[in-house]
């Protein structure tokens, strides 16, 4: 069963926009997300920090805004974006537990 896409937006002390995800980033929610990082200018962090799974239609919105973005993320997750390239493009760092 998958389990649900919550997404949450706050601002940092250095003013970059926070997008926190919680659940599964597929197909079903990936238009969802991707709105969630279009709606927002300027440097933005993406904390995957509770993210358990991510595809390809996921990948494709960080893709698509890895210019801007610095990605959070847990070990599960820090293989699959170094795989994907995404690690070349884009500040990512795990999280410190």
């Amino acid at each position: 069963m998958t389990t649900p896409l919550t997404l949450t937006k706050t601002v940092d002390p250095q003013g970059r926009s926070v997008i926190r995800a919680a659940g599964e980033i597929d197909l079903s929610n990936a238009r969802a997300f991707a709105a969630a990082v279009t709606d927002t200018t300027g440097p933005l962090v993406v904390d995957l920090t509770e993210v358990h799974y991510i595809d390809s239609a996921g990948m494709s919105v960080l893709f698509t805004h890895a210019e801007r973005t610095e990605l959070i993320a847990t070990s599960l997750l820090f293989p699959i974006l170094e795989m994907s390239g995404l690690t070349t493009m884009t500040t990512v760092r795990e999280r410190e537990e």
